[in-house]
């Protein structure tokens, strides 16, 4: 309706590789491969290879609605703040998040690269390469662009990813649903349903999102 008002980055296509090059090849996101259904443990979907100091790769305060993530560290500090609370996890061990709890994380050194693999459970391999593909890609293009991510349309993709953005007010149980109503209004309202935004591009993600 109002997508004139939108702006958005050239998008570069990255829907056909299994592992996303970002930040001019210092980032890189590989999707793997799904093991057995009698693996003994669920597999890890994707590692993720951080470059030293700030990454676009670096996500901002948020919580999931329905997911356990859990992150195994290969390389570097994986430095979490969960709750308000900093930790540095060391390589060779493991952090979960369950459902509904405030986190963030980056890599904590400037010089050292950072290698985690990541699990979610339940996994919804379609939906979750989905997003990852779509926001990372969105996000490297407009670095690549020199435009600034439209917050409208981080939230659309958000949303679609049960992931809100974690909205720092009061008791979390007015921040959650607060949280959710926030995400909801400004990715599906404004960025949908008023600038024509959309959860999933073809540039970016093969198969077709929700």
């Amino acid at each position: 309706m109002l997508s004139f008002l939108a702006s958005a980055p050239k998008r570069h296509p990255q829907a056909h590789s299994s592992t996303l090059t970002l930040e001019d090849g210092a980032t890189t996101i590989q999707f793997l491969d799904k093991l057995s259904s009698s693996a003994a443990e669920p597999p890890y979907s994707m590692r993720i290879h951080h470059k030293p100091g700030d990454s676009l790769a670096n996500p901002p305060y948020h919580f999931h609605q329905y997911q356990t993530e859990t992150f195994h560290v290969e390389k570097g500090v994986f430095r979490a703040t969960v709750e308000g609370t900093t930790t540095d996890i060391s390589p060779g061990n493991d952090i979960t998040i369950t459902p509904g709890l405030y986190h963030k994380y980056v890599n904590g050194s400037d010089t050292e690269s950072l290698i985690v693999s990541v699990r979610l459970d339940p996994e919804e391999r379609e939906r979750d390469e989905a997003f990852f593909r779509n926001l990372y890609c969105y996000l490297d293009d407009c670095r690549k662009g020199g435009v600034a991510p439209n917050v409208a349309q981080l939230c659309l993709f958000l949303h679609f990813f049960d992931c809100p953005l974690a909205v720092p007010v009061g008791p979390k149980v007015v921040g959650r649903p607060l949280s959710v109503w926030f995400t909801w209004v400004v990715g599906v309202v404004v960025g949908k349903w008023l600038l024509g935004f959309r959860e999933s591009y073809g540039e970016y993600c093969k198969p077709k999102a929700r």
